[in-house]
């Protein structure tokens, strides 16, 4: 079936056409998957984090619920490294609340990451002890590593 389209035949646009989706599908699908991973990855973090905040609370806290909660974390923030690879960012099609900036500040993202991982790191070491002071300063420290990034480089929730 051959006719015009803007100068050129039906089947080469159709073609072109059928190219252009089977190119930019797996991209669309690789980025959404990278947002998956990185949902979840936080999503864990903040369960984890959630617990040990409950523990703190519940004014017996466990060692060990704190150590593994704090150990999750730690993991969690060595991976969050992979989680923001070029082109997972906000695009049609791919829900996330990763502002674009992070692509384009890629030290000053890396620095409240590299933060991040070290307050978790803190907070890991303080659960080895029983000094409940000490982990709920490191508690709070995380905290407000996890709100220095969300303020800069996280789209508040509609």
């Amino acid at each position: 079936m051959q006719g015009n389209f803007r100068g050129g035949s039906t089947s080469r646009w159709l073609g072109a056409a059928l190219l252009w989706v089977l190119g930019v599908t797996p991209l669309l699908a690789a980025d959404s998957n990278i947002v998956k991973t990185r949902v979840a990855g936080y999503r864990e973090i903040g369960a984890a984090f959630k617990a040990i905040n409950d523990q703190l609370r519940s004014g017996t806290p466990q060692p060990y619920l704190l150590q593994v909660s704090a150990r999750e974390i730690a993991n969690g923030t060595r991976e969050q490294y992979r989680w923001f690879p070029a082109g997972s960012g906000p695009a049609p099609g791919v829900k996330t609340r990763a502002k674009v900036a992070i692509w384009g500040q890629p030290a000053k993202f890396k620095a409240l990451q590299d933060n991040f991982a070290a307050k978790a790191g803190a907070l890991a070491a303080a659960t080895k002890g029983k000094d409940a002071a000490r982990i709920q300063a490191a508690a709070k420290a995380l905290g407000a590593a996890c709100k220095a990034c969300h303020t800069v480089y996280r789209e508040e929730e509609d």
